[in-house]
């Protein structure tokens, strides 16, 4: 049997020899004759075409066709697996949006609380060579961060880093909007609110506590 393949289908051919003499040939040859068709990409030979073949036939089929389809299918569920364990594209996708986030903060600043949460998760991963435990001198403390980053602010907002607010409309202002994203962080009502953590744990007591 041969294998012809054409748009996607695998067409099945016999090898049919024609004596010297038959249809008034001067000598014997070999025709192909058609016999059926099967999908390129069929990881099973159906059962309508196993009716048509024979056993060598169909293990033609198998070997030549379902198999090489069902390596193809295995190899992209490995390539997959591969790529969802793989941390280093999405590093690569991260860089190339942090690169574009650096150009367009020189118009719309990004918040100091977001850069030390973007480098805080950077600390997190872990580095080739590194031991199972970050060193002492790699640990990050957030609260500490937080203070600075605070505290900085504080600091720019007085030096008229963020000028003066508006007469009106004070509240559609980014700057106000950002001072209530923070005050919100801190000491919101919201159960993720820094307040909240620290009550949960005991470091701070609730009011009327």
């Amino acid at each position: 049997m041969h294998i012809k393949q054409r748009r996607g289908r695998a067409l099945l051919y016999r090898s049919a020899w024609v004596p010297k003499g038959v249809e008034g040939n001067s000598h014997g040859f070999t025709r192909q004759v058609y016999v059926a068709s099967i999908a390129a990409d069929a990881t099973e030979v159906p059962a309508e075409l196993r009716e048509r073949l024979t056993e060598d036939e169909v293990e033609f089929v198998e070997k030549t066709v379902c198999q090489p389809a069902r390596n193809r299918i295995a190899d992209k569920a490995r390539q997959a697996e591969r790529r969802e364990r793989d941390p280093s594209w999405r590093i690569d996708e991260a860089f190339r949006l942090v690169e574009e986030a650096v150009e367009r903060s020189v118009e719309q600043p990004v918040s100091a609380v977001t850069v030390t949460r973007l480098r805080e998760t950077v600390d997190r991963l872990r580095v080739a060579g590194d031991q199972a435990k970050p060193r002492a001198g790699s640990v990050t403390d957030p609260l500490a961060e937080a203070v600075s980053a605070v505290r900085a602010a504080a600091q720019a907002v007085a030096n008229g880093r963020y000028g003066n607010a508006p007469a009106e409309q004070v509240r559609t202002t980014r700057t106000y909007r950002l001072w209530s994203e923070l005050f919100e962080l801190v000491q919101g009502e919201s159960d993720t609110s820094l307040l909240r953590a620290l009550q949960a744990k005991g470091f701070v007591k609730k009011r009327g506590g």
